[in-house]
């Protein structure tokens, strides 16, 4: 965590329009968890994603206008008072070398899955009709064991 947090904020160093979040601690929200074929929820969580910076140009407009539209306080896959105000995307799972890489490839998908419903559930909010898995955009996160990084 020492490592991979400081190298990602010098990564967006010279962007504005995004921000790295530490969501390591946070509760994905039950509602966009992905389902077992026997009913179970898997709760698993992420160290580290990405996010839009409100206080940009960019993206000030894009967020008042979802506050307005009433949906501020579901841009985000998480339960947290903050992070789920922010619109969220991909992932990073960070474990020690020792063993963490299963751990890792779990908690991922669990996170970009979550990611994936919530913006499907936005997007049927958003237009008269369902909006659909097709029309979702492809998602990329990594894993971060030890010193190897894998998208």
């Amino acid at each position: 965590m020492k490592v991979v947090h400081p190298l990602l904020r010098l990564a967006l160093k010279g962007t504005s329009t995004l921000k790295v979040d530490s969501v390591q601690t946070q509760t994905i929200n039950p509602d966009v968890l992905p389902i077992t074929h026997n009913n179970y929820q898997v709760q698993n969580k992420v160290d580290f994603t990405f996010s839009f910076h409100r206080n940009t140009p960019e993206a000030s407009d894009l967020y008042t206008r979802l506050g307005l539209a009433g949906l501020a306080e579901t841009l985000g896959q998480t339960t947290d008072a903050n992070t789920k105000r922010l619109a969220l995307f991909s992932g990073i799972a960070v474990k020690q070398g020792n063993g963490g890489k299963d751990e890792a490839l779990v908690h991922l998908p669990i996170w970009l899955a979550a990611g994936l419903e919530n913006i499907r559930r936005l997007g049927d909010m958003a237009q008269e009709r369902p909006y659909t898995a097709g029309e979702l955009k492809p998602t990329v996160g990594w894993t971060v064991v030890g010193h190897d990084w894998h998208t």
